[in-house]
């Protein structure tokens, strides 16, 4: 869809590509009824500029990228529940809760919309058959690596998470033909993910990279890149509704690859609900 490839590239773009990307996601309908140089017109540019800015989207010039953004409008039935304007200090706490559960569930729609089923059955495969899986992320990214480590152990593979800088490079450095490398990253740009991407990709591992824009120098590095849509527009915060994307896409993960080897998930649930059962009242 043209508007979230818009939403996914557009801190890539240069300034003038995001003078472009702006006015399109603000005005689409109008856009569909311009000619490339009303287009350049209305944003101060010049035609070639629009044209640049439709290859840059993927398109080979600026009619299929119209014919492409009528079609998203024309299919579009969103609910006007789901249109929320970004935050301001008059928002009522209702207001806020409503706006934050809004994005999060918009964000997943839309990132189911945009994901390579084809690649996601390659990665299941390959971190079905791993060795070792090895999970990095810093910050708020450390805590979806932690809880994929406890998802991906609980189905008795060997998963470890590592969230500190230094283990970082002493793991990947370490890694060996056969483990996969699960990096995630909202901003796909956090210096010591990359390196340590870089590091176990010349020790020999699979890497896959979970992030939100698909031109990061991460998703560029990886051997496979699943991208959620990043609705920064409208957060004053980094990684908000994307971080809720994050956690679904482990989460599928983890039932995809379980349906692989369907008998032994059970067991390995079974045992995981005994352990519970005994810790619990």
């Amino acid at each position: 869809m043209v508007t979230l490839q818009i939403h996914n590239k557009y801190k890539e773009l240069t300034e003038t590509e995001q003078k472009l990307a702006t006015y399109v996601l603000q005005s689409p309908q109008e856009v569909t009824r311009m000619t490339v140089k009303e287009l350049a017109d209305t944003c101060t540019t010049v035609p070639s500029a629009v044209i640049r800015f439709c290859k840059t989207m993927g398109f080979d010039g600026f009619s299929e990228f119209k014919i492409s953004l009528a079609r998203e409008l024309g299919a579009k039935q969103e609910s006007t529940s789901l249109q929320l304007p970004a935050f301001s200090a008059d928002d009522s706490p209702k207001e806020i809760f409503q706006k934050v559960f809004g994005s999060g569930i918009r964000t997943l729609e839309d990132t189911l919309r945009m994901i390579d089923f084809s690649q996601v059955e390659t990665i299941s495969r390959l971190l079905a058959n791993a060795d070792r899986i090895f999970i990095f992320g810093i910050g708020t990214s450390s805590v979806i690596a932690i809880d994929a480590q406890y998802r991906f152990t609980q189905m008795g593979l060997r998963a470890t998470a590592c969230t500190d800088i230094l283990f970082m490079n002493v793991t990947a450095v370490n890694m060996k033909k056969g483990d996969v490398m699960l990096a995630v990253s909202h901003s796909g740009r956090t210096r010591a993910v990359v390196d340590a991407m870089r590091h176990a990709k010349d020790a020999g591992a699979t890497t896959v990279a979970i992030t939100s824009f698909s031109g990061s120098p991460l998703a560029k590095e990886s051997d496979y890149a699943v991208c959620v849509f990043a609705d920064e527009e409208n957060y004053p915060v980094e990684a908000v509704s994307a971080r809720v994307a994050h956690i679904c896409l482990i989460d599928a993960f983890m039932m995809t690859v379980a349906t692989l080897n369907y008998e032994e998930f059970i067991k390995h649930v079974s045992n995981r609900n005994q352990i519970l059962d005994e810790i619990r009242y």
